[in-house]
């Protein structure tokens, strides 16, 4: 690099860098690992870009152990120091915005990976794929659960804390700052791997849930024919025969009489299900129903068993 102007006047000085042949200015290197074709293409495209600003960036490759270092060097045109930052700032968002996807796409998913592996190693291969599925939909749908950690919030919060590494270093390595620079993203991510393992194990036990009572239903004999449930607004039902007729539980009511201050509807009805056993079972007015959940329940033990009425008086 050849210094070919130093004029001082009173107020500020000038500093014009002319770049001929060696002479490179080094701006900006990124230190990475694995595949880097199309990282490189995509920043070589966006240093094309400052061919119009009248400098040429050539993208050099300088490999160090497992990893392959991207150098950013000036080679052609002739910057004061102010043009010179203006162009390294450029720089230094192309190269932040470049890496703030590639977390995001690739270094993500691999993050949580190694979350799951380490965390709950004691889960088979088939239950940490299910994890890591469930993981990464919350990721995409979580909505109100993210708080602050939706993709939008994530790409902003990774992008400026590159930008402020940038301010003060001329060299970044993907990996190191990830681990050191990041620990606050890498721990909400461990969050959100709980969190899947918590849904996954939810779903094991409802499963496990599902499977005992259906075994009830299959080895009871049943008592009725048919049973129409009409669910009310007020988390209550009514249990009525083909006739129209209310179907009283002996059992049930003595259930009631002692837990009247303690009643989960749904799960009365379930159980009032199971104990009267019906060959079919009718369900009215649904959108009553405050769980979502009831129904699939009630579809999933009485398998085949179970109709939705389009509407009749009893939906009323």
């Amino acid at each position: 690099m050849d210094f070919c102007d130093f004029s001082y006047g009173l107020e500020r000085a000038h500093i014009y860098y002319s770049v001929e042949g060696s002479g490179d200015v080094k701006l900006l290197s990124v230190g990475l690992t694995g595949t880097i074709e199309e990282i490189r293409a995509r920043l070589q495209q966006d240093c094309g870009s400052l061919v119009q600003e009248g400098v040429r960036i050539a993208i050099d490759e300088l490999s160090k152990g497992r990893y392959t270092f991207l150098g950013c060097n000036i080679i052609e045109g002739e910057l004061s120091f102010r043009n010179y930052e203006r162009i390294k700032n450029l720089l230094k968002h192309f190269v932040a915005k470049l890496l703030t996807d590639q977390i995001l796409q690739r270094e993500e998913i691999n993050i949580i990976r190694k979350i799951i592996d380490r965390n709950y190693s004691y889960l088979s291969v088939e239950e940490r794929n299910i994890v890591l599925e469930n993981s990464l939909n919350i990721l995409n749908n979580g909505g109100a659960l993210l708080e602050d950690f939706s993709l939008p919030a994530r790409r902003s919060k990774i992008l400026n804390r590159i930008l402020e590494y940038l301010d003060d270093h001329h060299e970044l390595v993907l990996d190191g700052f990830i681990t050191f620079r990041l620990k606050d993203y890498r721990d909400q991510l461990a969050q959100i791997v709980d969190k899947a393992v918590d849904e996954y194990t939810m779903d094991v036990e409802y499963k496990e849930f599902i499977r005992i009572l259906r075994y009830f239903v299959d080895v009871q004999r049943p008592q009725i024919e048919e049973v129409h449930v009409v669910i009310k607004a007020n988390d209550t039902f009514k249990l009525l025969d083909t006739q129209g007729q209310p179907i009283h539980s002996q059992y049930l009511e003595n259930f009631i009489a002692r837990n009247s201050e303690e009643i989960n509807y749904e799960d009365l009805l379930i159980t009032a299900l199971i104990t009267i056993a019906p060959f079919n079972i009718m369900l009215h007015n649904l959108d009553a129903a405050k769980s979502p959940d009831l129904v699939d329940t009630i579809k999933n033990i009485f398998l085949g068993r179970v109709a939705i009425c389009p509407g009749c008086n009893l939906c009323l």
